[in-house]
């Protein structure tokens, strides 16, 4: 749940790989410059952003309770990271081969489709892979517990 965005921070960081899914932070062109690009860009950084948060309440939960997380407690938080990592995906993917509608000071627009780079298909491959092994998880029986029944307690009488 952190490597999205420490993915991004690799894309910030201007390396040859892309921007990643909410674009390099550069001075050969601003964001502010591309309307629709920067609202979807900041759609996807929350996204991340709560992923990450989502990531930091499981492992805060598995400090609490000497490192075994109780499935009960988990199932919401991985629910909502389920949630957050699949809108995420999905807002990246049609941004990437169809483009959606994001607002302009003129009103909404259609956008154009937008580059995919290695760190974005990075990122998309581990939302994939979270979502498999989230759901792996969520799936799992829970393991049998066995009752151990005990003997009627034998009550010597002496007398």
């Amino acid at each position: 749940m952190f490597a999205p965005f420490a993915l991004q921070l690799l894309g910030w960081a201007g390396t040859p790989l892309g921007g990643g899914p909410c674009g390099a932070i550069g001075l050969d062109q601003l964001m502010l410059e591309q309307p629709q690009a920067f609202f979807y860009a900041q759609i996807m950084l929350w996204g991340i952003a709560l992923l990450m948060a989502t990531g930091f309440f499981i492992l805060m939960l598995s400090f609490m309770n000497n490192g075994s997380i109780p499935k009960a407690q988990a199932r919401p938080f991985v629910l909502a990271g389920q949630l957050i990592g699949g809108i995420t995906a999905l807002i990246y993917l049609l941004t990437r081969t169809t483009g959606l509608p994001a607002p302009s000071p003129i009103g909404w627009l259609m956008s154009g489709r937008e580059p995919i780079d290695v760190i974005g298909a990075l990122v998309l491959v581990v939302l994939f892979t979270h979502s498999f092994l989230a759901l792996n998880w969520l799936q799992e029986a829970p393991a049998p517990q066995t009752l151990e029944l005990e003997a009627p307690a034998q009550h010597h009488n002496p007398r």
